[in-house]
C-alpha cells in the first residue's frame, strides 16, 4: 500500500498517480488547501480564469454556451484537484501556481498546446 509503482498490469494510470503525487506536494504546502491530485484541463482552466473575473456559475455557463450544470461539475471538479475549500482558496491556489495573474501581479505566459 505504500509503494507507488508495484502496479505491474497498469503502467498508464500509476504513471499519472506518481507523477500527480510527485509533483502535488510542492503545490499545496503550507498554502491552505491540498495538493493537487490531477491535471487540470484546458476547459477547467478555462473556468477558473472565468471564476477570477468574478463571475457566477450561470453566468459563466452563458458565456460558454453550456448548461450551468455542467459549469458546478467542472468547479467540483477543480476544488477537488487542487484541494480548495471554496472559491477564494481556488483563486489563491491559481495565483499561487501562475494559473491566474491579477492587474500584472504574479503574471506568467501560460504554454499553448494546441
Amino acid at each position: 500500500m505504500g509503494e507507488a509503482g508495484g502496479t505491474a498490469g497498469t503502467p498508464k494510470p500509476a504513471a499519472a498517480e506518481t507523477r500527480s503525487e510527485q509533483s502535488s506536494p510542492a503545490r499545496g504546502i503550507g498554502s491552505g488547501y491540498g495538493p493537487v491530485r490531477h491535471e487540470l484541463s484546458e476547459r477547467e482552466l478555462e473556468i477558473i480564469e472565468l471564476v477570477a473575473t468574478g463571475l457566477t456559475n450561470l453566468e459563466i455557463a452563458r458565456k460558454l454556451t453550456i448548461s450551468k450544470r455542467t459549469v458546478d461539475n467542472h468547479v467540483s471538479n477543480i476544488f477537488t484537484k487542487t484541494g480548495a475549500k471554496n472559491r477564494v482558496a481556488l483563486l489563491n491556489w491559481a495565483m499561487d501556481n501562475g494559473k491566474i495573474c491579477r492587474d500584472g501581479f504574479n503574471c506568467c505566459a501560460l504554454p499553448s498546446d494546441l
